[in-house]
């Protein structure tokens, strides 16, 4: 499979994922270029809900149902716009020109994916060999095989074959509307499961993140063009957001969350400030609030801590909203000044907001995340540059974009409009130096909702940043422009010229060269970028799990086992086997061993190599129907890359110590230290 396959599917993909939603939100009175980006995330809802819906109504075709429901969602939601707008307003509330910069975002952000994302994987089945994207790729593959597609209800045996057996049989809520886009995607072009990962958070960081971004500046700026064209050329400009959430974890529901935090937030901006024109909630926003809630509910459903993200995000409007009724209120005092007045009903509002974090950080269903702990790595000053830099974590500094920031942070302190958003990202900046060098309450205080982990951290200043180097950006150009509007006898078609040359030394400077100098590995961010991606996704890497032998060798097991349940110890690499390779696999993850374990799973564990001799062994196989025992890593004391969390040898031990002369087994395939055994 090549990618020049994939991408018209990706386009397919992002209008399937846009169009439901903007049809749907624009009847709700949502404006066309918010109703575009935020399409996404009410699309997004829609499929968690019905998957739920179905689910509880015991449909068995799920995907079917599910396909059926969204188009019927799109065609009622298309009916409602046309008697909404038939004879009354335009559907299309804008023009062309305010639409540029969303072309323009798109026509940058998909040759910079293509440029970074793409070029940098290889191969679109190439994926992470890490512990959480097991997770992540036997959850999608089991939504694939059952059908199902109820968050309430993931887990990675889901289908049908699986309840005979299931070291965890239990199945609960996890945010994973992601997975389930992922899953469809997969279902739909009859792809593998890593195929459809890799073109799902494709369409997220080249459609909804540049769109949504768009719509955010645009309610901001009011609608200024020259600032969204500035937008499309920063948007992806950081490494730290999208980037390196799609090779660190990964955290694929967080990035694509926080994707779609953008156009969520330019929804509750634009309906704010239309609330602080009219003092009050009209019976026609009504639908709009329901639309805005649909917003929360799909954050919720990627992933929870967005909500705090959008939280921080719209806090200088909610000041700005809020502060302005409380405002008015005191000033019906007549003792009361004006400057106390605006000062005292922004500083309630701020306290308002303190304490409602307070509360939360004390909610007890949130406890597991908040204490979460990962350890900080280095010291004040040295996180101090690594946030202004852009270097964060571990990526190489981006000069370019640090002092667009610094120009667009000067801009925004001398307008009251943009101001609130340099102290969003001020704020920002604080939590990703606390949560890089401090230890203990105040870290998981101020970063707990985020699980205390600085590269999610990092993604929400990077993500925060964009405002500030739209700015900084607009700015230059309006220099640009001052400084050639003197030139006389200039051809009006060309008084744009100096500003669109200006705009492409930019995006040279942010998005190439990729290497410094070659000789020392000295890489820019691209090329840093480029080469991380690389190494995580080949399946060549040395210090993978499942090497490129192994992979062929599960191909060649698939053959002969067919859909029999196969035993396994997942650590050798062949916890990958179910995605990859549709192996009926005992064990599809890395953890719930212990917790939650059958008794069956345990007895299996520790003393399969006595079955011969064993009865309790020899029934609890005969019990989960297994026919084979797969082992990739023969003889070895150790395996191949490096040890995942959890593994303790003494757990498998029955697996491990199984060989060719193991009474009760017969090999079946063997290739150096491979081996399929079929149980006797």
């Amino acid at each position: 499979m090549s990618w020049s396959m994939l991408f018209g599917e990706a386009f397919v993909v992002a209008v399937v994922l846009i169009l439901p939603g903007m049809l749907a939100s624009r009847a709700f009175g949502v404006p066309f270029k918010q109703s575009l980006s935020f399409g996404p995330a009410v699309t997004v809802f829609f499929l968690v809900f019905m998957g739920i819906a179905l689910r509880f109504i015991g449909v068995a075709e799920g995907y079917s149902a599910l396909l059926i429901s969204l188009f019927l969602f799109t065609a009622v939601s298309g009916v409602a716009c046309f008697f909404r707008f038939h004879g009354r307003s335009a559907f299309f509330d804008t023009d062309i020109v305010s639409l540029l910069p969303y072309l323009c975002t798109l026509a940058l952000s998909v040759p910079v994916t293509v440029y970074l994302f793409v070029r940098g994987i290889g191969l679109p089945d190439n994926f992470l060999q890490v512990y959480d994207n097991s997770f992540h790729l036997s959850v999608i593959q089991s939504m694939k095989h059952a059908s199902s597609y109820s968050i309430l209800s993931i887990g990675s045996y889901l289908e049908a074959g699986s309840k005979v057996f299931s070291p965890n049989a239990s199945a609960g809520f996890y945010p994973a509307a992601w997975h389930i886009v992922a899953a469809l995607v997969a279902r739909a072009f009859d792809i593998s499961v890593m195929a459809s990962i890799n073109l799902t958070n494709f369409v997220f960081v080249a459609f909804v993140l540049p769109l949504g971004v768009q719509s955010l500046i645009a309610v901001l700026t009011k609608g200024d063009v020259q600032k969204g064209i500035c937008a499309a050329v920063v948007t992806l400009a950081a490494i730290a957001f999208p980037w390196t959430l799609l090779y660190w974890g990964p955290v694929y529901p967080n990035f694509a969350a926080f994707c779609t935090i953008p156009a969520v937030a330019s929804v509750f901006i634009w309906f704010m400030q239309g609330f602080d024109e009219r003092r009050s909630v009209c019976l026609t926003d009504r639908p709009v609030l329901v639309a805005m809630l649909f917003g929360l509910a799909s954050l919720v459903s990627l992933q929870p801590n967005a909500l705090f993200t959008l939280g921080i995000l719209l806090v200088p409007s909610i000041v700005l909203c809020l502060g302005g009724l409380f405002e008015r209120q005191l000033l019906r005092i007549q003792s009361i000044s004006v400057k106390f007045a605006y000062y005292a009903s922004r500083g309630i509002v701020l306290l308002a907001v303190a304490v409602i974090w307070f509360l939360m950080t004390k909610a007890s269903f949130l406890q597991g995340v908040i204490n979460f702990h990962w350890p900080s790595f280095t010291y004040i000053f040295d996180a101090l540059w690594r946030a202004f830099s852009f270097s964060f974590n571990e990526s190489t500094p981006c000069i370019l974009l640090a002092c667009l920031v610094v120009l667009g942070s000067f801009c925004a302190l001398g307008n009251r409009s943009y101001r609130g958003y340099f102290f969003v990202y001020l704020f920002s900046i604080m939590l990703f130096v606390v949560d890089a060098t401090q230890e203990g309450f105040i870290r998981h205080f101020l970063t707990g909702f985020w699980y205390t982990d600085q590269y999610r951290v990092a993604a929400m200043t990077a993500l925060f940043s964009i405002p500030l180097s739209t700015l900084g950006l607009d700015f230059i150009l309006r220099k640009v422009q001052s400084a050639f509007s003197v030139s006389v006898g200039m051809d009006r078609s060309a008084r744009y010229l100096p500003q669109a040359l200006c705009i492409v030394l930019i995006v040279c400077g942010l998005f190439w060269p990729e290497s410094v100098n070659p000789s020392i590995n000295n890489y820019s961010p691209v090329g840093f970028t480029k080469s991380v991606l690389n190494y995580m996704y080949s399946i060549y890497d040395v210090d993978n799990n499942l090497t490129s032998d192994e992979l062929a060798f599960l191909g060649e097991v698939k053959q002969m086992a067919g859909d029999e349940l196969i035993i396994n110890n997942p650590f050798d690499g062949s916890v990958y086997g179910y995605a990859a390779n549709d192996l009926n696999l005992m064990y599809r993850k890395f953890s719930s061993f212990g917790k939650g374990e059958t008794a069956v799973s345990k007895q299996i564990r520790h003393g399969l190599d006595r079955i011969s001799y064993d009865s309790l062994i020899a029934r609890d196989v005969k019990q989960s129907g297994a026919k084979y025992l797969l082992v990739l890593d023969y003889g070895e004391n150790g395996r191949e890359g490096v040890d995942m969390p959890g593994y303790h040898k003494s757990g498998w031990t029955g697996i491990d110590s199984v060989n060719d002369s193991t009474p009760g087994f017969s090999l079946v395939l063997s290739e150096k230290d491979m081996r399929l055994y079929s149980i006797e």
